[in-house]
């Protein structure tokens, strides 16, 4: 088998495979998105004061 039959064969299979792939409506693809923008933004909000609160309490530790 030459490499290009071994080609065409890999192309064919991944048309195939495509066309099997369940794909998200444009709903869902949209509600998702918006739930990941607000888990990152509550995520960043909880480090950020995790990190202020760990910061002070190190600082207030080494003072003495």
């Amino acid at each position: 088998m030459n490499a290009m039959t071994r080609i065409r064969n890999y192309v064919a299979s991944v048309r195939t495979e495509v066309g099997r792939v369940s794909w998200p409506s444009r709903k869902e693809v949209v509600s998702l998105t918006v739930l990941i923008i607000l888990l990152a933004i509550v995520l960043g909000i909880y480090l950020g004061l995790a990190d202020l609160i760990l910061t002070h309490v190190l600082r207030l530790l080494l003072r003495g």
